[in-house]
């Protein structure tokens, strides 16, 4: 164990951290970090997946373009609306438990 953790029977004692309130603060300021980073990851995955598909449509069908294009910059923006609205949740968890 390092020296900040303190086992005592069945409770551990994190030095720095005055209450379980506290605690309870930091783990959803880590969840919400972890799942906006795990989101904001996931989107640029899909977005550049839709990206390649795209290109191979457009290899495919050429003449199809305008309409290839329009439904890629669609489905790119419910993508990317998600992604904000997922980013706007992690703002507001951090705030309400000071983590800004």
């Amino acid at each position: 164990m390092d020296p900040t953790t303190v086992h005592t029977g069945h409770v551990l004692v994190v030095h720095g951290v005055n209450s379980m309130h506290e605690l309870t603060k930091a783990i959803e300021v880590a969840g919400a970090l972890l799942g906006g980073g795990a989101g904001v990851g996931g989107a640029g995955v899909g977005v550049g997946a839709i990206g390649g598909s795209m290109c191979e449509a457009t290899a495919r069908q050429p003449e199809l373009i305008n309409t290839i294009r329009t439904q890629f910059f669609l489905a790119a923006a419910i993508i990317e609306g998600f992604t904000f609205l997922l980013l706007v949740l992690v703002m507001i968890v951090l705030i309400r438990n000071g983590g800004l």
